[in-house]
């Protein structure tokens, strides 16, 4: 069992840590230190450990040496935070140049720290840079493709799928049948614009059992490896494709070793790119509900 240990002899009282405990695992009542009141509820989220200012908290899932004081100096500010997430762009073209493991390893480090449900920290990476397991890949993502629109071309078959994905999803997915089509026709004649032959692939999956919020913890980690990846020189985009035909296509997951209870979530094709951007192009206008007086 992980639990906070307060000592009170280096306790000031300031109540911190019970402020920022989402789970009221600490209580504070008036001057007094605070105390631990459902110790079997913590997380380990690390909370308390970070905030208390006289290090008066221990924990057991964080022994010393693992938490470490924020460097003010190198955290960014804003007006840098927004620059990098404007500027960063979905890259598909890439130079004949492997990514060194210790790039993948900053970029890893980086994702493992995007927040994640009741703090799971689910996710786990698979980094595929054998050229023809990327191909493989690639192949059973076109084939999924094509299984994808075939029903389309046939009235009973758009029959069946709206029954299967309900009137949206099937409108949706026939909308795109053309599309899908063509992605293989170009695939199956030599053109890969599915994956379009990056020289490293990673793979963001968990185990499906029990994860209630598996899926979102690995995109939000997809999201943090895409910003380290553009601080680092490299471009990256997300093959949705890839990750929309493992969920029914076993044989992805099989090429990389997956358990059979594991799924893919999330993933990033990734190099260093042939070209850069040097301009950012305006977004649509912000959609927003405000509720409530500023």
């Amino acid at each position: 069992m992980t639990r906070p240990i307060l000592d009170k002899e280096k306790c000031t009282a300031c109540g911190l840590c019970a402020e920022v405990c989402g789970l009221d695992v600490i209580i504070h009542n008036g001057n007094a230190c605070p105390t631990v009141n459902r110790g079997t509820y913590c997380h380990a989220c690390g909370h308390c450990v970070a905030i208390c200012p006289q290090g008066a908290i221990s924990h057991s899932h964080f022994p010393e040496g693992t938490v470490t004081a924020i460097d003010p100096e190198n955290v960014p500010t804003f007006e840098q935070v927004r620059e990098l997430i404007r500027s960063r762009r979905s890259k598909r073209t890439f130079r004949d140049k492997p990514v060194e493991r210790d790039v993948i390893e900053k970029i890893l480090d980086v994702a493992r720290f995007g927040p994640s449900g009741h703090n799971e920290q689910s996710t786990e990476f698979v980094v595929v840079q054998d050229r023809e397991i990327i191909r493989q890949i690639t192949d059973q993502t076109a084939r999924g493709l094509t299984r994808m629109s075939m029903p389309f071309k046939y009235a009973i078959g758009r029959l069946i799928m709206r029954f299967m994905l309900g009137r949206r999803g099937a409108e949706y997915v026939g909308e795109l049948a053309p599309e899908l089509a063509g992605l293989v026709e170009l695939y199956n004649d030599g053109t890969d614009i599915i994956l379009h032959e990056p020289p490293l692939l990673i793979l963001f999956c968990a185990d499906s059992v029990g994860g209630t919020f598996a899926g979102t913890n690995a995109n939000l980690a997809v999201h943090n490896a895409a910003l380290a990846a553009e601080a680092l020189g490299l471009g990256c985009f997300y093959p949705g494709f890839l990750v929309y035909v493992s969920e029914s296509n076993d044989t992805i997951g099989e090429l990389v070793g997956l358990p059979e209870t594991h799924k893919i979530y999330g993933a990033l094709a990734m190099g260093y790119p042939r070209a850069k951007f040097k301009k950012w192009p305006e977004r649509n206008p912000t959609k927003v509900k405000w509720i409530g007086a500023a």
